[in-house]
């Protein structure tokens, strides 16, 4: 199903506890980042709702894991978890119940989920009836385990080509291409005029090969034929190819026939959904400039500064009808899971420029519901306020500080547990639980500040302590989880002459840049 948020806000996600071991802690809020410096006191990190975080308390949380680097980042991202415990402890021991919390902001993410939902039911109409002939012909091209055996001729484009030069490769490819289909030997014109040098001996033979192991363009194209047929010119980066599919190869269709059913109904709807979104977007002509990007990524590397006066009303997107701040895309970022925000901080262009065009289509959902007259039933969102006091009420549960504060009235009893709770989440004895919207409005309730001045005496002690520990084991040493700082994870390998083969690069997943509770989905 469509899934949105309105832009400037966040879906409530549920509580979710998990155990993290202190680099998993680390390494998920290592971008969060506040730029707000204290004047005084350079041996206090942080202050929050009355308490302080010092150096020698940081020193002890992080010290006594080798694994854990001695680098301001990790300092910032201590203190930004210390803070959002320690405001919800200061909440709670002024009133259990949060009665402070305006819970129709608090709402407000899932309430316009709700609408956004009764809105797809208006306007998304497939066809996802499939006949035994359809099921049968689309789990043959598109079912798990489906392998081809291709050939192709690959003529590359100069680089930096002039349009003269690249025309006369896409007609020589388009001249081969006619060739082939005419009745010459597929395999001849490719020894003769492929460019692959792992292929163009074998005739341009590519084995078998199932999905994921081409670049795009060319697999889309490569499972799209049939036994046979030749394809159009297929543009790639690597330049022009032209492909016969001469085998295809599929088990059969078993007891998986009504779970493949199900696929390409949901397949279908996202399909819809998908043509819906972008009827939108096209209709209103939305522009994010170039120049605004790294102004998008600054906002994201450091999700918890404040941005006031024209910082925070700056447009980065405009659209017929509106536009998108900077302001309201740093609220959305603020309440993205640390991992989410680090991959927005290192995005691309690309990337970041379509996380911004998924924020604006939000808005024009949500204008689109009001147009309509969509409203939520009175019923419908006292649930959605009862589900979220109950996620409030687990979160404070878990994290004892109302036990914490009725055992003692003393203020500095209370900071104390705040110390040991992250002390025991940062060295995986305890769980960690998430804030998410509520550390958001907690911040706005109450003041808090980093001292980052205090990070290079942390971080010096922290290289002291270091030096007087045994190295951390070395990649592949048993009793090291993959995933940990110094064991990099396996990548597949494309085989030779496949196109496609490049270095492995690192990359940002597309799917944190597209929460499934804040970007079209379909669930």
């Amino acid at each position: 199903m469509i899934s949105f948020c309105r832009a400037g806000s966040r879906c409530i996600e549920p509580a979710r506890r998990r155990a993290l071991p202190i680099a998993g802690v680390v390494l998920l809020s290592a971008c969060n980042g506040l730029g707000e410096a204290m004047t005084a006191h350079t041996d206090v990190v942080a202050r929050a709702g009355g308490m302080e975080l010092r150096v020698e308390e940081v020193v002890e949380i992080l010290g006594g894991n080798a694994q854990i680097p001695p680098d301001p980042e990790v300092v910032r991202a201590l203190s930004d978890l210390w803070i959002d415990y320690a405001l919800l402890a200061t909440a709670v021991a002024e009133d259990t119940s949060l009665a402070a919390l305006d819970m129709d902001t608090f709402i407000e993410p899932i309430r316009d989920q709700a609408v956004i939902a009764q809105l797809r039911e208006q306007v998304i109409e497939t066809d996802t009836v499939f006949d035994e002939a359809e099921v049968e012909q689309r789990w043959a091209t598109e079912g798990p385990g489906a392998e081809i055996r291709a050939r192709h001729i690959l003529l590359r484009i100069p680089p930096n080509p002039t349009d003269v030069q690249r025309d006369s490769v896409a007609q020589l490819a388009a001249s081969l291409r006619e060739r082939a289909v005419g009745g010459e030997s597929f395999e001849d014109l490719a020894q003769e005029y492929s460019e692959d040098p792992g292929t163009a001996a074998r005739g341009g033979d590519l084995g078998f090969f199932s999905r994921g192991r081409m670049v795009e363009p060319f697999e889309e194209v490569a499972f799209a034929l049939a036994e046979g047929e030749v394809s159009d010119v297929v543009e790639t980066p690597f330049g022009y190819h032209v492909i016969l599919v001469e085998e295809r190869r599929q088990p059969e269709l078993g007891e998986e026939r009504e779970q493949f059913r199900q696929f390409l109904v949901q397949q279908e709807v996202q399909n819809a959904e998908l043509e819906y979104l972008e009827s939108l977007t096209n209709e209103v002509n939305v522009q994010v400039p170039a120049e605004n990007l790294e102004v998008v990524r600054e906002v994201a590397g450091r999700p918890n500064r404040d941005l006031t006066g024209r910082q925070g009303n700056r447009t980065i997107a405009t659209y017929e009808g509106g536009e998108l701040t900077t302001g309201e895309f740093l609220t959305f970022v603020r309440t993205q899971p640390p991992q989410v925000q680090s991959a927005f901080a290192s995005a691309t262009d690309e990337q970041l420029e379509n996380a911004v065009r998924q924020l604006v289509q939000m808005e024009l959902l949500l204008a689109e519901a009001e147009e309509r007259g969509i409203t939520l039933p009175p019923e419908d969102e006292q649930q959605i306020r009862t589900e979220a006091q109950q996620m409030i009420r687990q979160l404070i549960d878990a994290s004892g500080f109302v036990a914490a504060a009725r055992q003692n009235a003393d203020p500095s009893a209370l900071d104390e547990h705040v110390g040991e709770l992250v002390q025991a989440i940062v060295g995986g004895e305890a769980e960690f639980v998430p804030l998410g919207r509520l550390g958001v409005v907690l911040r706005d309730l109450y003041p808090y500040e980093i001292n980052e001045e205090a990070f290079p005496e942390v971080v010096s002690e922290l290289e002291e302590i270091r030096a007087q520990q045994p190295p951390p084991p070395a990649p592949g040493t048993p009793g090291v989880a993959p995933g940990q700082p110094g064991v990099a994870p396996g990548q597949p390998g494309v085989a030779p002459g496949q196109p496609g083969a490049a270095p492995v690069q690192p990359s940002v997943p597309e799917a944190p840049l597209t929460p499934a509770d804040s970007a079209p989905s379909v669930q």
